[in-house]
């Protein structure tokens, strides 16, 4: 139960950290990278990966393209000039990648 709040919490912060990183921008491209951008990301988090999609990942493709996609928004903020945020973002998606790896390795539904 734990591991789905930090993944929750972490889909948040990567949309957080693509608007952060799109109004940052210059105009006009900081409106339409600061919500076209996180609302294209939300569509296609919730087609292809949310616990309920009908077109979700297969296992061995989830974890890893939730990791690739949380790495990027960590990387986002590094190029948003928000560099300790960016490493607090890898470090976190890091360890619950691993943790959700080691989860169901033992057994347990994640």
């Amino acid at each position: 139960m734990a591991t789905m709040a930090v993944g929750f919490a972490l889909e948040v912060a990567m949309l957080a950290a693509i608007c952060a990183w799109g109004f940052r921008q210059d105009a006009p491209w900081n409106y339409v990278l600061g919500v076209g951008l996180p609302a294209v990301v939300i569509i296609l988090w919730g087609y292809f990966m949310a616990p309920k999609a009908q077109r979700r990942l297969p296992w061995p493709a989830l974890p890893a393209v939730s990791l690739l996609a949380f790495l990027l928004a960590a990387g986002v903020l590094v190029a948003a000039h928000l560099a300790p945020l960016g490493a607090l973002l890898a470090g976190i998606s890091l360890a619950y990648t691993a943790s959700c790896l080691y989860l169901r390795r033992s057994g347990a539904r994640v």
